[in-house]
């Protein structure tokens, strides 16, 4: 009789959970996703698309990246991240980590594309998948989170990335790209 009851109790648990993270999921529509990517595609772009050529290689002090490598970085980012949404292997060529580019032209193609990359992998999603689990972290230390989780560390990532690049383009004399509307 005991056990009966643990294990109705179980089941119940384990359906309001259940219901709990379906309704969670749905607050957030990967329409919500896409148009809150495209927006930050746009920031982060227009940005990197104002600092001069020249200026690439400005650091504002050691041991900060350069300009190239603040951009390289989100872009690396965005190829890391793009395994929690479903994107695959990009179909263009990553440069060696050990070699990043530095000319604006390369840099900026990159980074679109990174961009791209990721939210083709957005597309694909569907409401559902929200709610399933993704792989989290780096080798060897890697736990699994929501991939609606897994999507708001992204964009989190991404804003504070940004952050840093308005920094180097301020730095410079240069206001950076509009924020936009978040608004849906």
């Amino acid at each position: 009789m005991m056990k009966l009851k643990i294990i109705k109790k179980g089941i119940i648990a384990m359906t309001l959970l259940a219901l709990a993270n379906t309704v969670y999921s749905q607050a957030i529509s990967i329409e919500d996703a896409i148009k809150a990517w495209d927006s930050m595609t746009k920031m982060v772009v227009e940005s990197a698309k104002l600092m001069p050529a020249e200026d690439y290689s400005f650091t504002p002090g050691d041991p900060l990246r350069s300009f190239a490598n603040q951009l390289n970085h989100t872009t690396s980012s965005n190829i890391g991240f793009a395994q929690s949404v479903k994107a695959g292997r990009p179909s263009f060529k990553l440069p060696s980590r050990k070699n990043p580019p530095n000319d604006k032209a390369t840099v900026v193609d990159l980074l679109e594309k990174s961009f791209w990359h990721f939210r083709g992998g957005l597309e694909k999603l569907t409401t559902a998948d929200l709610s399933e689990t993704v792989p989290w972290g780096r080798a060897g230390n890697q736990t699994q989170i929501s991939r609606l989780k897994a999507i708001l560390i992204v964009t989190s990532h991404l804003q504070r990335e940004h952050g840093k690049t308005m920094m180097y383009l301020r730095a410079k004399g240069i206001q950076p790209a509009p924020a936009g509307s978040w608004t849906f």
